[in-house]
């Protein structure tokens, strides 16, 4: 069990070896469902009655019409919004996962992307935090966490992590590899951990 220090690039686009990874709803163009409160993307809290207000609004959006806005509404350690996808075709591989935030009057403990590497049986064994913002962002930034999946994860869970107080907006979600698959020999037994977010 152990945290890695997210590496952070700029890499410039076109790079001949980059392929989109698809994503559920990365616009938050979709309606809500009965299932979703964010159509694609599960919503979660530590505990308690609802803190959070997750939604998707029109007046503010980087790209297409909407995007997806997280207030905290009562005090509470931590509001979450994530989607996962299965490892085995990303191991090996270089990926980058890139978010374009917005945000007003978030406290310190600020918001940001995170990548969870997880067992089969749903145990985090390492989590990977892109930078976070803090107070206010009135203009549109990009943050990238940039990694190589290992061979003994079973999903590559990528979120958006509240902290503390504040609103943040978030659009244009996306997750792409960066090169080909490397040879490299899979461990002989898995790794266990239980790592709990954030």
């Amino acid at each position: 069990m152990f945290y890695r220090t997210a590496l952070l690039l700029s890499l410039a686009a076109g790079t001949a070896a980059a392929k989109d990874i698809p994503l559920q709803n990365p616009s938050f163009e979709e309606p809500a469902t009965v299932h979703d409160v964010i159509s694609g993307w599960r919503a979660s809290q530590h505990a308690g009655e609802n803190s959070y207000e997750f939604t998707t609004v029109g007046d503010i959006f980087a790209k297409g019409k909407r995007s997806f806005r997280l207030t905290r509404i009562k005090e509470q350690h931590y509001g979450a919004l994530d989607q996962s996808l299965p490892a085995a075709p990303l191991a090996g591989r270089t990926i980058e996962y890139r978010v374009q935030v917005r945000a007003e009057d978030v406290g310190p403990g600020g918001f940001g992307p995170y990548i969870n590497l997880t067992s089969s049986s749903g145990d985090v064994l390492e989590q990977i935090k892109g930078e976070f913002v803090t107070g206010t962002v009135d203009k549109w930034k990009t943050i990238r966490i940039t990694l190589t999946v290992p061979h003994d994860v079973h999903n590559v869970v990528i979120g958006l992590l509240l902290l503390d107080t504040g609103t943040v907006w978030v659009d244009d979600v996306s997750l792409r590899t960066l090169d080909d698959v490397k040879p490299v020999k899979k461990p002989e037994k898995p790794r266990t951990g239980n790592i709990m977010i954030p």
